[in-house]
């Protein structure tokens, strides 16, 4: 008992909606995990991790499994987001977080082909320009990319879009990793861009670098309707969270709310989730007879 205590009272992670709550912030969506241990795998066949150069391998489950606890949490989320501004539906959304490993790119990848599955004409933008990884998750070359035009090697920025297996939706990679992505990202250039996708696209979607020792997101904040940024239950720390909240306000970026990623049946919040989307799986998922549930 003492050893659990001594654990939980030196645990400076957020775990918690409550945790989140105290920086006066809202939660727009609660992700389950998609990693289990071998017993849960089991029971959750659709969750086996995949290896990927050493790594968990980034899972489109809207799309390889579009019936999956994980996938309705991103449907969800989506809805969240399409009723989050009482004034009009966010059309341009950055998504990051505090540090690395926490999600952003899955989660971001995933929320897109929401969109995509609902209609919306969707662009996803790679503006990790320090570790891209969007064209690895979407299997495409990295170049040409955003950096193409951003740098002037190209005027016609049409050129870069790249089309997906997934109707509706499409992809501008990051291109060539420059030295000064801040620069690059807070330029005019990337102001005027902004402007002119608005008019074509429905939704657009980017992935932003880490935010708690880089300003990148910072840079074209003021030019995008919504920031919103995942949080790793039991993994992100407390203080890089509320550094970088800080750091966001301080420049008055729109900040729209939080994703709580990777919840399980440990975590503090995520017993009745987990239990909940179980059920869910459960009454939903396991019929594969019934095509528009």
């Amino acid at each position: 008992m003492g050893l659990v205590f001594a654990l939980e009272f030196f645990n400076n992670t957020v775990r918690t909606i409550d945790d989140v709550r105290q920086q006066d912030l809202i939660v727009l969506g609660i992700i389950p995990s998609i990693g289990y241990s071998e017993t849960e795998k089991k029971r959750f066949k659709f969750f086996s991790a995949e290896k990927n150069n050493g790594g968990l391998k980034r899972r489109l489950m809207t799309k390889e499994n579009p019936k999956s606890p994980v996938s309705e949490s991103y449907r969800s989320l989506r809805t969240n987001l399409l009723y989050s501004s009482p004034k009009k539906e966010p059309k341009t959304i950055l998504v990051s977080s505090a540090g690395p490993g926490e999600g952003k790119t899955t989660t971001v990848a995933n929320l897109a082909i929401t969109y995509a599955n609902l209609g919306k004409k969707t662009l996803l933008i790679d503006t990790d320009l320090r570790r891209p990884v969007v064209h690895n998750v979407f299997e495409m070359n990295r170049e040409d990319g955003i950096t193409n035009y951003l740098a002037h090697a190209t005027d016609n920025y049409k050129s870069l879009i790249k089309k997906t297996s997934i109707k509706n939706l499409n992809v501008i990679t990051a291109g060539v990793i420059p030295p000064n992505p801040s620069e690059l990202l807070g330029s005019d250039r990337m102001t005027s861009f902004i402007k002119k996708i608005e008019k074509e696209w429905d939704i657009i979607l980017f992935d932003s670098p880490p935010l708690v020792a880089v300003t990148d997101a910072t840079m074209i904040s003021k030019e995008i309707d919504m920031i919103v940024m995942v949080v790793k239950v039991g993994h992100t720390d407390k203080k890089a969270f509320e550094h970088t909240i800080n750091n966001l306000r301080n420049v008055n970026a729109p900040l729209g709310g939080i994703i709580l990623n990777a919840v399980t049946h440990k975590n503090s919040y995520g017993s009745y989730y987990y239990n909940y989307y179980y059920q869910y799986y459960n009454y939903y998922g396991s019929d594969s007879n019934n095509e528009n549930s």
